[in-house]
């Protein structure tokens, strides 16, 4: 796999850094893959998508990821953020992946990770030919987003903010809050006409299983969904993970990759 550092600009001219992954099989065109993190982290969702990418470029998939404004080394301020300028951020990744030469983009597939699948939802960009949506915050988005900052300070009148596992202090203000109320994210994704996998962890103490067996029955066919046995919302055991990756590569090379693909 060979890493290299990008970037483009979302339309407030905000500089979004990411990286893209290339396989070590040499092709002129490569599906693509675009791994879309969480709320308050980046590219690299806590080791996560480091383990996700070279998997997947193993099997011809080439990876592009990046940091939302605000967040790792992308510019903007992160407290300010909108669910609106989230999802105008992954139309201008979007935009840039297939502008990329090397990239099938008849073949582009998003992997969005907890909050990430709301900006991948609500855009339901016609350029995306497959979705997984791992341990989904897409069904009862506020309740699920608040509780994280109950430990510490929620206002959804001001300034909310809550001290990530990293140590980082994270901070909204209350236009987050006022966005969630209004998005109905579980009628915008019976919009989506593409396959969806939904994979959960059965031990998601962050986000119930539940709320992923909720979202499945909305999605329309092709669809399948997994709840791994025992895994937690980040799959932070490592057995876990690779399960939870096995999956994955199983479905974009089903839809992606394979010459009888769904779609």
């Amino acid at each position: 796999m060979i890493s290299k550092e990008i970037f483009t600009y979302n339309q407030y001219k905000e500089k979004l850094r990411g990286q893209v992954d290339t396989p070590d099989i040499q092709k002129n065109k490569y599906p693509a893959i675009i791994l879309t993190h969480g709320f308050g982290t980046n590219r690299h969702e806590k080791s996560m998508f480091d383990d996700i990418s070279p998997a997947l470029t193993e099997k011809g998939f080439i990876i592009y990821r990046f940091d939302f404004s605000g967040l790792g080394k992308s510019e903007g301020d992160y407290s300010k953020t909108t669910i609106a300028k989230l999802t105008d951020d992954l139309f201008s990744i979007i935009k840039f992946v297939k502008s990329q030469t090397q990239v099938n983009t008849k073949k582009i597939g998003i992997l969005a990770m907890s909050f990430g699948t709301l900006p991948s939802i609500i855009l339901n960009s016609p350029n995306i030919q497959s979705y997984i949506f791992l341990s989904s915050a897409a069904h009862n988005t506020y309740k699920t987003l608040s509780a994280l900052f109950i430990d510490y300070k929620f206002n959804p009148n001001g300034l909310s903010y809550r001290i990530s596992s990293e140590g980082e202090r994270i901070e909204l203000g209350p236009q987050i809050w006022q966005d969630l109320q209004k998005q109905d994210i579980p009628k915008l994704v019976t919009f989506i006409r593409k396959p969806i996998l939904v994979i959960h962890g059965e031990k998601d103490k962050n986000i119930p299983p539940s709320y992923a067996k909720k979202l499945y029955e909305l999605v329309n066919k092709p669809k399948k969904i997994i709840i791994i046995k025992d895994a937690d919302h980040g799959f932070t055991n490592p057995q876990k993970r690779l399960e939870m990756i096995q999956h994955a590569i199983d479905w974009f090379k089903k839809t992606l990759a394979s010459k009888n693909n769904l779609i």
